[in-house]
C-alpha cells in the first residue's frame, strides 16, 4: 500500500513536462512593455500623491482654494490610475511565470519574505488609504488636519512599497558577494537598492509634477468659463514648478546611483558610459535637455501675461541661449561609436578632432550640466520676482503653453521608459548579473534603434492610458457639475 503522503509527488511525477511559451513576437519584448507601463503607472501614483498632500497643506495654511481644488483634481485621477496599475501589475506577474519561470521562482524564493508578505502588506495599506483619503476629502473638509494625516500615511506606504519591490530589482544589478552566502537583508541592501530608492523618488516627483501638468493642459482646452480657464493655467504653472524643481536635483540622484555601479563592477559602469550602451546615454542627454529647455520656454511664456514683466525677458532668452549651447556639449561624444567595439587604428575616424576633444570630457560636461541647473534656477528666481512687481493675468496665457505642458509630460514618460531599459541593460547576458546567465536567445543588448522604437511605443501606449484616465475625471466633473447646477 502506498503510503498517502507519497500520493502528490507520485501524481506530480507524472505531469509531462511543458515546453517553454513562444509567443511568436518575442517573449523578452511582452514582458519589456507590461513591465515598464507597470512601472511608468507606478511612478505616476507615488510621485502624485507627494505632489497632492504638499498642495493640501500649502492650501490649508494659506487659506487659498486654489490649492485644495488642485489636489483633488489630481487625487480623482491618480485613484483611476491606481486601478491601473493594480491591473497591470497582476499582467506582469503572470507574464513573468509564464514566459521566464525559472528565474520568477528563483527571484520569489530569495526574496519570500519581501515579495510574498511585506509587500502585499503594504500594498494593502497603500490601497485602503488612498481610497480612503479620496471619500473623505468633502467629509472632512473642516477636518484637514486629519485629512492630511491619511495622506502622509498614504505617502509613507507609497514609499516603502517602492522601497520593497525595489529590492530584487537592485539585487539584480548588484547582487552581493559571496551570493551563496547572503542573507535576505544583504540581498535587500545591495549596493544600488538606497541609490536607486532616492534616484527613483526624486524622479517619481518630477513625474508627478509634469503629469499634473499634462492633465491642466487637458482641461484647460476643455474648459469653456474663464474662471476655469483661469484656475487650470494656474494648475499647470503649479505643476511645472514642482516637475522642474524635482529635476534640478534629479541628475544629481544619477550620478550617485551611476557611482555606485562603477564601485560595485568599473566593467558595468564602463559598459553603461563608455561602451555598447554609450549612445543610449546620448539620447539621455537629448531628452534631458529638451525637458530643460521647454520648462525655461514655458517661464518666458509665462512671463508675457505678468504686466511689468517685459524687464525680464531678454534675460531669460539669454538664459535659453546658454542651456542650449549646455546640452549640445552635453550630448557631443567623444567617438562617435561605442570606443571597445573600433579597432585602434580606426579610432581616429569616428572621434572629436584634437582641437575639439575638450567638449567630451567630463569637466565640460559636468560644467554644461551645472549651467543647466543654474540658469534655470535663476530664471525661475526672475520669474517670481516678476510675479511680486507686476500683476498676473490667470487664463491669459500664450495657448502654444498648454502644447508646451503637453510636451514635457509626454517626455518626462519617454524618459523613463527609455532610461528604465538601460538599467537592465546594464546586466549584459545575465538575469542576476554575474551569478544567474541568462540562456534564452533573447540574451542580448538591443540596439539603440530597437531600444528608441520599443520605449516610445510603451510611451504612447501610457500615453493613451493616461490621457482615457483623464478623460474619465472630466467626465465625471463635468457630470457632477451638471447635477449641481
Amino acid at each position: 500500500m502506498i503510503p498517502l503522503l507519497l500520493i502528490p509527488i507520485l501524481s506530480y511525477a507524472q505531469v509531462p513536462e511543458l515546453p517553454p511559451v513562444e509567443l511568436g513576437i518575442g517573449n523578452r519584448e511582452v514582458v519589456w512593455i507590461v513591465m515598464q507601463v507597470h512601472l511608468l503607472f507606478a511612478a505616476f501614483i507615488l510621485g502624485a500623491p507627494i505632489f497632492v498632500v504638499l498642495c493640501e497643506f500649502i492650501g490649508m495654511r494659506t487659506k487659498d482654494a486654489r490649492y485644495d481644488r488642485l489636489a483633488k483634481e489630481v487625487t480623482k485621477v491618480t485613484s483611476i490610475a491606481y486601478s491601473l496599475t493594480a491591473l497591470f501589475g497582476g499582467f506582469a506577474i503572470l507574464v513573468l511565470i509564464g514566459l521566464y519561470p525559472e528565474i520568477t521562482s528563483y527571484m520569489i524564493r530569495r526574496f519570500f519574505p519581501m515579495v510574498a508578505i511585506i509587500y502585499p502588506l503594504l500594498f494593502i495599506g497603500e490601497t485602503v488609504t488612498l481610497y480612503s483619503y479620496w471619500y473623505t476629502w468633502d467629509i472632512w473638509k473642516e477636518k484637514k488636519g486629519r485629512h492630511l494625516a491619511v495622506g502622509i500615511l498614504l505617502n509613507l506606504f507609497g514609499l516603502a512599497t517602492m522601497f520593497a519591490i525595489n529590492a530584487p530589482t537592485s539585487f539584480m544589478n548588484t547582487p552581493p558577494r559571496p551570493l551563496a552566502t547572503a542573507t535576505l537583508w544583504q540581498a535587500i541592501n545591495n549596493y544600488t537598492w538606497m541609490p536607486l530608492n532616492l534616484h527613483r523618488t526624486v524622479g517619481n516627483i518630477t513625474f508627478g509634477g509634469f503629469i499634473t501638468g499634462l492633465i491642466a493642459a487637458y482641461l484647460y482646452m476643455a474648459s469653456k468659463k474663464d474662471e476655469d480657464k483661469a484656475f487650470y493655467d494656474w494648475m499647470g504653472f503649479v505643476g511645472n514648478l514642482i516637475g522642474i524643481a524635482a529635476l534640478i536635483v534629479l541628475p544629481l540622484m544619477g550620478y550617485i546611483y551611476a557611482l555606485e555601479f562603477y564601485k560595485y563592477d568599473a566593467s558595468a559602469g564602463l559598459y553603461l558610459m563608455s561602451d555598447r550602451l554609450s549612445m543610449h546615454w546620448e539620447i539621455n542627454g537629448v531628452l534631458t535637455g529638451a525637458t530643460f529647455l521647454a520648462g525655461n520656454f514655458y517661464i518666458w511664456l509665462s512671463m508675457k501675461r505678468v504686466e511689468g514683466a517685459n524687464r525680464f525677458a531678454p534675460y531669460v532668452k539669454a538664459g535659453f541661449i546658454i542651456i542650449l549651447i549646455c546640452n549640445a556639449i552635453w550630448m557631443t561624444p567623444r567617438h562617435f561609436w561605442p570606443v571597445m567595439q573600433v579597432p585602434e587604428d580606426l579610432l581616429t575616424k569616428v572621434e572629436l578632432p584634437p582641437h575639439l576633444g575638450f567638449l567630451a570630457l567630463m569637466q565640460a560636461k559636468n560644467t554644461a550640466a551645472f549651467l543647466t541647473v543654474l540658469v534655470t534656477l535663476i530664471n525661475y528666481l526672475l520669474y517670481r520676482r516678476a510675479l511680486k512687481t507686476g500683476k498676473i493675468i490667470w487664463g491669459k496665457i500664450d495657448f502654444i503653453s498648454q502644447y508646451v505642458l503637453i510636451f514635457l509630460g509626454f517626455t518626462s514618460i519617454w524618459t523613463m521608459a527609455f532610461m528604465g531599459s538601460v538599467r537592465s541593460f546594464a546586466r549584459k547576458y545575465f538575469h542576476v548579473y554575474l551569478y544567474i546567465k541568462d540562456t534564452t536567445p533573447e540574451s542580448y543588448t538591443p540596439t539603440l534603434a530597437f531600444t528608441t522604437a520599443m520605449a516610445t511605443l510603451i510611451t504612447w501606449v501610457f500615453f493613451i492610458l493616461v490621457s482615457f484616465a483623464i478623460w474619465l475625471a472630466l467626465i465625471s466633473g463635468m457630470q457632477k457639475k451638471g447635477k449641481e447646477g
